[in-house]
């Protein structure tokens, strides 16, 4: 029950109570819910009604709220960085995809994946018949690094908190780890060249690596066309075991 949740929370050393649990606790009195624990309270954001909807959407805006309240790494107090990117999509979708960080124009929109590499991101999911507001699509850190430069193993560490939150609410069946370092968030030490396109299983999360969109860009020639189709099929065996694993659910727009 999540009031036992609670307790037992509160009986630590440390008297503080988990984000997740201070966020469905809330939902659960906004909302007068009948649901006493924390997995059956999920359960009622992943139903196709009404009553469903206005529950994302109230923990969507929790989400933003709680992104933007972040401090945890030097990352918010330099120039590059203008405004935090959360993550946008739907809070009920099986597959969640995620990336490095927010760059220039990620930045200058608040939105995850809106430049050069997200438009390639968005056709890839509109040739695979899905919606981008129908998957959950976020980055690893929510602060834009200078030169868009990899993050920092401690940056990573201080934005951990948040992806966890995302992640915790969504629970989703599938994840499509979009280059290295979301990869490496998963699996430390991995190496995305030579582990691209093979399934993990972490954290009861199937895990597909693939290159992120922007590799793809960088490319010319037949090397471009080798990667279109890896990534390609890389999608293609994501959006096949999401379904197989959630059958229901509709990645399509209505």
């Amino acid at each position: 029950m999540l009031e036992n949740e609670i307790k037992k929370t509160l009986a630590a050393d440390e008297i503080k109570l988990p984000e997740i649990v201070k966020l469905l606790l809330d939902l659960k009195m906004e909302f007068n819910l009948n649901e006493t624990n924390t997995d059956d309270i999920l359960r009622t954001l992943r139903l196709d009604n009404d009553q469903a909807v206005k529950e994302r959407d109230y923990l969507y805006k929790r989400l933003i709220e709680y992104t933007n309240k972040c401090n945890n790494c030097m990352l918010c107090t330099l120039e590059t960085h203008t405004q935090k990117v959360p993550g946008e999509g739907a809070l009920n979708s099986p597959l969640v995809l995620i990336g490095e960080g927010p760059g220039f124009d990620e930045d200058k929109e608040g939105r995850p994946f809106v430049g050069k590499a997200g438009k390639l991101l968005t056709t890839i999911l509109d040739k695979l018949n899905v919606s981008r507001e129908k998957v959950y699509i976020t980055n690893v850190i929510k602060c834009r690094p200078p030169q868009n430069r990899t993050p920092l193993q401690k940056e990573i560490k201080a934005c951990s908190h948040i992806l966890e939150l995302e992640l915790s609410i969504i629970k989703p069946k599938v994840i499509i780890a979009l280059g290295a370092v979301p990869f490496n968030y998963f699996k430390p030490g991995s190496s995305i060249m030579k582990e691209r396109g093979q399934w993990i299983n972490v954290r009861d999360y199937w895990i597909m690596p693939t290159f992120h969109p922007a590799y793809i860009l960088r490319q010319g020639g037949k090397a471009l066309t080798q990667v279109k189709w890896l990534v390609w099929s890389d999608f293609n065996k994501a959006l096949e075991k999401a379904k197989e694993l959630c059958p229901e659910y509709n990645y399509a727009d209505p």
